[in-house]
């Protein structure tokens, strides 16, 4: 198979498929008809009780304990508005059963999602309220919910303009009506949110912008999910995998891609898409470095704006609680390239030490944007490089976790089991470092490679979700991209 064939045409074809939310699903499958008790769209609610796990919650085939409980609290309570169906009494017998027993397991994950300490208080008080069988305590984020909303000053809270838009479901029964109107975006939804629009819908049934905006969703997608639209982030992270290949990125784009990119460019940054409008560290990071490699100015003091003056490590966005290393290595890659980012050499010494600093027991990373560390340490193994650091610097650690947990199928997988996602981000990391520094054994390598070519042929629902929003979800143009990008690379490294 012609693979940089099929990069080029993944690229020329992106169509901000994903995975589909439960969580949102269910959000969705509250509203009801004009004037009716009937739900607007039951063909959701029938979803909901057709995708119940056999443990009784929802979610994805990854077991992550955040993403399990968020949708499964969702979904119980969409199920008890819309009460007819002879099912639905065990479904929700099932999904309290399962909350009780695994709400404690919160814990174990890596990370949370997006809103999460925002959106479980007020879900469980909800299913409360409405005489639902869940427990009381919200594993202490309640507490977290208020030390996050201290952080968001008052008259910003509505607006449209910060990423509370996009979570803004927490405030319940408890919102403004006059203004949840003005964190209404042009394109009718709430922060491009279809859970948010929903509940927006709640207030202003009558609001037919916010119904568009739903209908557009729904027309987009097989299913619903938890952001639309996204095609900035589509475009930029189909492109930064494929640039791991080693290949030119103007050999895999063309001129049209890097005009739609740069003209979406503004004096704040890079939003994952237009009609979200809100401006984020990483894709300005990536969309910079993408853009210079294709012979595009960029200014750096775009980037700039993202960089915190005492750390000078870079936030994803305002307000946030956790800084992300994955974007912090993004970053690093794009001052690479900058040679008149003010500060530039000390800004890269502290991005630098933060990445070595801020491993899991020195030997991975984990990430705020992504559930498994096989993308955090791909990426930033992947940055570190770049800098011709000495072997011992990223192998000692990093390169031995990586090689001593493969699968006996070739495969990688942090979770219950392997994944062609995971895989393509251990080969790509191997194969940079092993062009620089040759391994003993490629064995590793060439059975890595063998599960790819196996599970490129796979259609896009075979990938699990692993990358972080307010649920997990898999954009599958970009999964698409890592694995092309693997094996171009391995091809390219072998001459195969």
């Amino acid at each position: 198979m012609d693979y940089k064939l099929e990069a080029q045409l993944l690229v020329q074809n992106l169509n901000q498929q994903m995975s589909p939310s439960a969580y949102d699903i269910a959000w969705l499958a509250r509203l009801n008809q004009s004037g009716t008790a009937e739900a607007r769209w039951p063909a959701l609610l029938d979803w909901l009780l057709n995708n119940q796990m056999a443990d009784g919650s929802w979610g994805g085939a990854v077991v992550y304990y955040h993403h399990r409980i968020i949708s499964t609290v969702s979904a119980l309570i969409a199920l008890h508005y819309h009460r007819h169906d002879p099912r639905t009494p065990g479904a929700i017998q099932r999904a309290e059963r399962y909350l009780w027993h695994h709400l404690h397991l919160l814990r174990r994950d890596p990370f949370e999602l997006v809103g999460f300490e925002l959106l479980l208080p007020t879900l469980l008080q909800e299913a409360q309220a409405l005489g639902l069988d869940v427990p009381r305590h919200t594993c202490g984020y309640g507490e977290i919910q208020t030390a996050k909303l201290r952080l968001i000053p008052p008259e910003m809270l509505y607006s449209s303009r910060i990423t509370a838009a996009h979570s803004l479901e927490f405030l319940g029964r408890a919102a403004d009506p006059d203004r949840l109107r003005t964190a209404q975006s042009a394109n009718g939804s709430l922060g491009s949110s279809p859970a948010a629009t929903a509940y927006y819908l709640s207030f202003h049934a009558d609001d037919q912008r916010a119904w568009a905006y739903l209908d557009t969703v729904q027309a987009a997608s097989p299913q619903t999910v938890c952001l639309y639209p996204f095609h900035i982030f589509e475009l930029t992270w189909v492109m930064l995998h494929l640039s791991y290949s080693g290949l030119p990125v103007t050999e895999l784009a063309g001129p049209d891609v890097w005009r739609d990119l740069q003209a979406s460019v503004t004096p704040a940054g890079l939003a994952l898409d237009p009609a979200f409008g809100i401006a984020d560290a990483d894709c300005t990071s990536v969309g910079a470095q993408l853009l210079i490699k294709a012979g595009y100015e960029f200014d750096p003091l775009i980037l700039r704006r993202f960089e915190d003056k005492k750390t000078r490590l870079f936030r994803t966005y305002d307000y946030e609680r956790n800084t992300s290393m994955g974007v912090n290595a993004h970053a690093l890659d794009a001052l690479r390239l900058m040679p008149d980012y003010p500060d530039r050499q000390q800004v890269h010494d502290e991005v630098t030490v933060a990445l070595l600093t801020n491993r899991i027991y020195e030997t991975y990373w984990i990430d705020k944007w992504h559930a498994s560390p096989y993308y955090a340490t791909a990426h930033a193994v992947i940055t570190l490089l770049q800098d011709d650091f000495s072997p011992t610097h990223v192998a000692v650690h990093s390169v031995d976790w990586l090689l001593h947990t493969q699968r006996d199928d070739g495969s990688w997988g942090f979770f219950n089991e392997g994944t062609a996602e995971e895989t393509a981000y251990a080969l790509t990391a191997l194969l940079q470092f092993h062009r620089r520094h040759p391994l003993a054994n490629v064995d590793v390598l060439h059975r890595a490679a063998d599960h790819l070519k196996r599970a490129y042929t796979e259609p896009d629902a075979a990938y699990p979700g692993l990358y972080i929003g307010k649920v997990l979800f898999a954009p599958y143009a970009v999964i698409r991209a890592a694995i092309l990008a693997a094996l171009i690379l391995y091809n390219e490294t072998f001459a195969r």
